[in-house]
Formats: C-alpha cells, sequence, structure tokens
C-alpha cells in the first residue's frame, strides 16, 4: 500500500537567505547537463533541508529545502555527503543524500509492505540494472510463495556479505528497508564513494547477498490475518495455534490483534529457532504457535532450509541480520568462536548506527547460533530497528532509514579493505 506521492514540485519559501548568499553558477563546460541528470526529491526535512556552500556542512545554510523541492545529483554521494543543483534555479550547494529520493524510484514509500510489491519491485529494478542485479529463486514458502536471493555487484567476487529481513513475520518493515539499502546503491553505483573507495570498486569485489524478505507467508498472516494466506490447510493451522495458545495461556488478545503479533512461518514454526544449534533449548512453545516453536527439527521449514543454503553457498565473510524492536544490537552468543574479532566488527557498525550493544546470551536455534557455531569465522550484527511496539507503524520508516541508509555500504567496504581477514 504505497503513500500517495505528491508530484508536484512545492513553492520553497525561503529557498534564498539573501541574494549575497546564492552559490556562484560552475562554468557550462564543468556542469553536467541537467537533462542528463535524474531528479531527486526532499523528504523527511521536517522544517526543511540545508544546503552549504561548503562541503563539511559548516557555516550559514544557503538554502532550506522544504519536502518534496526537487533536486539533481551532481557530484558524489561521498559518504553521506552529496552536491545538488535545485531543479528551476541557478542554486548548487551540498546536502545529505540520506534525504533525497529518486522520484522515479522503483521501492516506494510504503505503509504496509507486501510480497506482492517487494516481487514487483525486484523485476522493475533487475530491469533497471540488468548488469548489477542478480535474483535467484531459492526455494519456495509452505503457501506457495518464492523465495528470493539477490545478488548485487560482482557476480564473480571471491568474497561475500549477506544481508538479510523479514524472518520474523510482524517485523514486516525491513524488507522494505534493505529493498531501499539496495535500490540506493544501485542508483548511486558510477558516482558514490565510501571511506574513499568508488561504489563500483567495493561492490566489483565484495558480492553483496540479500534475502529481502525470508518469512513472506507470515507476514502476509501479520498484514492480512487468514486473508492473506492462500491455503486452506495453513489457515486451519493458524486456527489451530490460536486455540493453543489460549488454552496454554500464551496470549488473552482477541484474534485479530493475536494475527497482527504473528512471528512465525504459515506453519506456526518461529524460523530463528529451526537452525540446528542450539535447537528447542529453552524452547517457549512445545507446538505450533504464532512464536516460539522451533519446529520438529532443524531446517524443517523451507524458509529456514533455503537462508541456509544461501549462506553455506557463498560462505559470507560478514552478515547483517536485521529484526525489530527496541534500536539495539546482537553481536554475540556465549558459544561464539569468534568473539574478538566480531568486537570489532560490531564496534565499526554501531558507529554508523547508534544503537545499544546488548551482551551475549546462550544458543536457542537461532540464525545467528548457527552461523556462529561453524569453523569458517564470520561477522555479524543483528539490529533491532524501532523504538515502539511491533508492527512498526509507517511514521517509524523516517527515522529507520536515515539510522541504516548506509549500512550495505560500510559493511562491503568492511570486507573490501581487508578487515575481514580470518585473523582480524
Amino acid at each position: 500500500m504505497k503513500y500517495i506521492r505528491n508530484t508536484v514540485l512545492l513553492s520553497v519559501l525561503s529557498l534564498f537567505l539573501s541574494a549575497a548568499c546564492l552559490l556562484p553558477v560552475r562554468a557550462a563546460e564543468d556542469a553536467p547537463a541537467q537533462a542528463d541528470l535524474p531528479v531527486y526529491h526532499v523528504r523527511f526535512s521536517g522544517p526543511g533541508l540545508y544546503v552549504f556552500a561548503d562541503p563539511s556542512l559548516t557555516g550559514e545554510p544557503t538554502a532550506v529545502l522544504a519536502d518534496q523541492t526537487q533536486v539533481q545529483v551532481i557530484e558524489g554521494p561521498t559518504d553521506y555527503l552529496v552536491r545538488i543543483r535545485v531543479c528551476g534555479t541557478e542554486l548548487e550547494g551540498y546536502t545529505d543524500v540520506r534525504y533525497l529520493k529518486r522520484t522515479d524510484a522503483v521501492v516506494a514509500d510504503y505503509d504496509i509492505y507486501t510480497y506482492e510489491e517487494m516481487e514487483a519491485d525486484i523485476r522493475e529494478l533487475q530491469a533497471r540494472y540488468p548488469d548489477l542485479l542478480r535474483v535467484d529463486v531459492t526455494g519456495t514458502s509452505a503457501d506457495g510463495r518464492n523465495l528470493y536471493a539477490l545478488t548485487m555487484g560482482g557476480q564473480n567476487a571471491s568474497r561475500h556479505i549477506l544481508v538479510h529481513a523479514g524472518i520474523h513475520a510482524r517485523e514486516y518493515m525491513n524488507p522494505l528497508l534493505v529493498m531501499e539499502q539496495v535500490e540506493q546503491c544501485l542508483d548511486y553505483y558510477d558516482s558514490g564513494v565510501f571511506h574513499g573507495s568508488t561504489y563500483r570498486d567495493i561492490f566489483t569485489n565484495v558480492a553483496v547477498h540479500i534475502v529481502p524478505m525470508v518469512n513472506p507467508d507470515g507476514i502476509a498472516v501479520s498484514q492480512f490475518g487468514e486473508a492473506g494466506l492462500r491455503s486452506p490447510e495453513l489457515v486451519q493451522m493458524v486456527r489451530i495455534c490460536y486455540a493453543y495458545d489460549v488454552a496454554a495461556g500464551r496470549t488473552q488478545s482477541p484474534y485479530d490483534v493475536y494475527l497482527k503479533k504473528w512471528k512465525a512461518n504459515a506453519r506456526g514454526v518461529d524460523l530463528n529457532k529451526n537452525f540446528p544449534f542450539g535447537f528447542a533449548i529453552g524452547t517457549s512453545a512445545v507446538q505450533p504457535s504464532y512464536a516460539g516453536f522451533p519446529g520438529l527439527q532443524p531446517f524443517s521449514e523451507p524458509e529456514a532450509a533455503s537462508l541456509g543454503s544461501v549462506t553455506l553457498q557463498y560462505r559470507p565473510a560478514v552478515v547483517i541480520s536485521y529484526h525489530s524492536m527496541g534500536e539495539v544490537a546482537y553481536w554475540n552468543t556465549s558459544e561464539s568462536k569468534y568473539t574478538d574479532l566480531n568486537t570489532l566488527f560490531s564496534s565499526y557498525m554501531l558507529s554508523f548506527v547508534p544503537y545499544k550493544r546488548m551482551g551475549s546470551g546462550g544458543a536457542s536455534g537461532s540464525y545467528l547460533d548457527w552461523i556462529y557455531s561453524g569453523e569458517t569465522p564470520v561477522r555479524s550484527v543483528t539490529f533491532e530497528t524501532g523504538n515502539v511496539s511491533c508492527p512498526l507503524p509507517a511514521g517509524q520508516y523516517p527515522r529507520i532509514w536515515i539510522q541504516h541508509e548506509s549500512v550495505l555500504q560500510a559493511a562491503a567496504w568492511y570486507v573490501f579493505a581487508g578487515f575481514a581477514n580470518d585473523a582480524g
């Protein structure tokens, strides 16, 4: 369900603080032709987005741009910094790229990001960036939905990172986040610079694998209740889960509220407890449920098996897992063999995303437990987005995007720069 987008250029009151504040116009031979550049609009800027003459973004702003003001990017981004030209004016200056979005972006701002919208976005991104994005179907969910894995950048790269989201159904804002992260990187593939390295160099040498929606069936339940499921047998299973959870005292919520809080897949298995290491330890549910039931055996669920197969195929040096809620980060388990090296990586990532670092817990069959139990060193951090209860309301997204816009670039650069070698 997309927000209604305002495509009309709003009047920008107080665009120029004074005539003396205007930046000098570049020489024609130095400035890119406006017709050759895509148009972006300002979003999430609240009272206004500052534009500065100085690339350090210091001093008095040259202009303050209102939401929906249209601009063109003429240089960058360099980390967060971008040089823009305001459409219809001669004003140029530097601002924060996190507040800009292409007017013809594929991944739009949604109140609820559905599987169908994600699937359509994947097709459009592949059509727009055929040489930069590969799309694989890695399995089929219990309710017959394709399970997707995207690969951005070097198809033959020897180094890999993996990002996944939506393993818990009610955390369905995170698939929107990772899909927009992918599009942002593709959009600036030939112009972006991160920590002194070009996006093209980074992503040519480090393949980024994205599993944007691990649990599409469960997400459909959380978003639409029973109507989100195609299979009558799975609808019946969801009803059985509710009866069990009521009888076991695991919920007192009305049925419709219970379904909105759904975490499991459509068979009542918590996918983040369906992995081998620590399987069924400390389980809170002994039969299918909205949350907590690990399944009958590890990898019993097609969604967990699919994520596991992508992980084993690429052996990523770095993994980013997206969950919600609390604005905290998990980075280790008490059984992990890689505490020292993951301390360095998690500290690096938390310098970009200022979440609270959480302590180590014991293994309980989660994806994180599993990747830390192997013989291949892996660095990982799990970000818990949002600061209110799930499912997160749409108003949480602007804050989450600004916090996480550069996560893919930062993780890939860490590997590209050699910090993810086995010894450190």
